[in-house]
């Protein structure tokens, strides 16, 4: 069922509020961000093992992993080394998805099949499979580490606004295509996977027995942002329409551009008042909120 401000009752909006709200804070957090590094760490030691047993494309193999996997871990232990010290969210969220689009592409992507990995028995045993998105085993094993590890970065870019582009489940345009998304609705946060190997988007949807509540409507207009105009406050904002209708909560770095709304169920984007909900002044005192704790719950003896 498509969630819809339009059509939501009061119940389903305070769930649904509580857990937008949650996820934002989780897909921009530390520990979930490190969770998602680890996997491609995971998939860099397979690698780094197999490498032990020759191959007839042994220098191949080897530079490819020196010069291009690495690569891609710098950069992504560059950004959550710099989330952890609390230092500039923009840099640290720029460099992790530098990472995540790089370390996505070798497996996954255009150079993955021209250069052959696709096909490649020494990749196949890392669980790259030569597939397509119809495919719900889309990868396996240090490879679908690697997949869920991108799903991650592409909920990172579309949680901070920076060039993403993702399909809506439901429904086409007026010319028949795709409808598409660039930021979170209700919509888009709770559909179902548009695509048989997207089957864990969006990532990490789950959340503790005892959800915390999110914050109550800010009645007030004072401070508040148009579409169009800059974020003077890093955090997450909700939008509100003309008619007083409330949209899902956004997650904004400071200085960014606030977003029109694409209404749920439509290819309408509105214009909307941002109000702010939550400043995000994580890690900036050395510490890690003990709500991270919840993001992975440790097992029960």
């Amino acid at each position: 069922m498509m969630l819809s401000i339009l059509t939501m009752t009061a119940e389903q909006e305070q769930d649904a509020r509580a857990k937008a709200f949650y996820l934002l804070k989780k897909w921009t957090s530390f520990t979930f961000l490190e969770y998602a590094v680890g996997l491609y760490r995971d998939f860099l030691g397979a690698y780094a093992r197999q490498l032990d047993t020759p191959s007839p494309n042994q220098v191949e193999l080897e530079e490819a992993y020196r010069h291009d996997f690495l690569g891609a871990l710098v950069q992504m232990d560059l950004g959550i080394d710099a989330l952890r010290r609390g230092l500039d969210k923009r840099a640290a969220y720029d460099a992790l998805m530098t990472g995540s689009q790089q370390a996505g592409d070798l497996l996954f992507g255009r150079s993955a099949l021209e250069i052959g990995r696709k096909y490649d028995p020494f990749f196949h045993s890392l669980g790259l499979k030569d597939t397509n998105f119809a495919d719900p085993v889309y990868a396996t094993g240090f490879a679908e580490g690697v997949w869920i590890e991108r799903l991650i970065g592409y909920a990172l870019k579309c949680t901070v606004g920076i060039g993403f582009t993702g399909m809506l489940a439901y429904g086409t345009r007026a010319d028949g295509g795709t409808r598409v998304f660039e930021h979170w609705t209700y919509e888009s946060m709770f559909e179902d996977a548009p695509l048989p190997a997207w089957r864990y988007w969006p990532p990490g949807r789950s959340y503790p027995a005892e959800l915390p509540p999110c914050p109550p409507r800010n009645e007030s207009g004072s401070g508040e942002v148009c579409s169009d105009q800059a974020i003077p406050v890093e955090g997450i904002w909700e939008p509100w329409f003309p008619a007083g209708k409330v949209g899902c909560p956004s997650y904004f770095l400071k200085d960014s551009i606030a977003h029109k709304y694409l209404l749920e169920g439509s290819n309408d984007e509105q214009v909307v008042r941002w109000r702010l909900l939550w400043e995000d002044t994580r890690y900036r005192d050395g510490s890690i909120p003990a709500e991270e704790e919840t993001y992975f719950p440790k097992p029960v003896a």
